[in-house]
């Protein structure tokens, strides 16, 4: 089954060059983050502008919420993907998933999960989803057999 249709999308792709690597040899954490949040960055704009206005408001988005599992190291020279989801849809906000994979056999290295929420960037407080963030955010829901 193709990654699109598990409601999956892949949201980046590079490589780990030498100096993205720490003492130990491997992708460091402080690397791995920026690849991680660019690629969020890529889900939320499918649901429409990242910065923007809604009802009279400068609207933006806030992460509230990241676990994340060091499953597998990556060392220099190691091709790599993201491919995001969205696991639930909630009334302000998503959970959704990211996983850093290598290339070419796509085993999960890093699997970030996270919630977003919609914000009133002046109030600073969350506002609701448009119905038709809803409507896409719907459409990007992993199915239940997409790895973890």
């Amino acid at each position: 089954m193709s990654a699109e249709k598990r409601g999956n999308f892949e949201s980046f792709r590079g490589v780990v060059m030498p100096w993205h690597c720490d003492a130990m040899g491997h992708l460091s954490v402080q690397h791995q983050m920026p690849l991680l949040d660019g690629a969020i960055y890529h889900l939320l704009g499918r649901l429409g502008p990242i910065v923007g206005q809604q009802d009279g408001r400068r609207v933006g988005w806030a992460d509230v919420r990241h676990e994340i599992s060091y499953q597998r190291e990556m060392v220099a020279g190691d091709l790599l993907v993201c491919e995001s989801s969205i696991l639930s849809v909630g009334n302000s906000s998503i959970r959704h998933r990211t996983i850093l994979a290598r290339l070419p056999d796509r085993e999960p290295c890093t699997v970030l999960e996270g919630v977003t929420v919609r914000l009133d960037l002046d109030a600073r407080k969350s506002i609701p989803l448009t119905s038709e963030a809803r409507e896409i955010a719907r459409g990007l829901l992993a199915s239940e057999s997409a790895p973890c």
